[in-house]
């Protein structure tokens, strides 16, 4: 009877092991899917700051002096914003090993911020250009 007691105690102990490190790769996972939601969000905002700097390219050529200026202003965020979006993508490593799951959920919500401000970024010169050529667009 000891016996059978100490093996479902370590049974129950494997179980519940088992489960906790379950859980762990689970939060990781949906940690990983966050960052990655936020990254699809920021990647179509770049696609279209992308499509607006050649419209705001080709208006350029048949407008006044000022709006040239301001055409020039706007393609400049379009691009800033877009190349914080490249450097994001290449400073993101998705390889977790030798990491502890503390060090992997900093890391993941420390992206997530990062990624998150690149895509206000992006929203707010896309923004700002699609209201440039629905004003000025001919």
């Amino acid at each position: 009877m000891k016996i059978f007691k100490n093996l479902s105690i370590a049974l129950m102990a494997s179980a519940f092991l088992l489960s906790a490190c379950t859980d762990t790769k689970k939060q990781e996972k949906d940690a990983l899917n966050e960052v990655i939601k936020v990254h699809d969000e920021a990647m179509a905002k770049s696609e279209q700051a992308i499509k607006n700097k050649m419209l705001l390219d080709s208006m350029g050529k048949a407008n006044t002096p000022l709006q040239k200026t301001d055409i020039n202003t706007i393609i400049s965020n379009l691009t800033t914003t877009d190349k914080a979006m490249e450097d994001w993508m290449h400073q993101f490593n998705a390889d977790y090993t030798g990491k502890t799951h503390e060090e992997v959920m900093q890391y993941l919500a420390d992206q997530k911020k990062k990624v998150r401000q690149v895509n206000n970024q992006l929203a707010a010169a896309v923004n700002q250009s699609n209201q440039f050529i629905a004003i000025h667009q001919k």
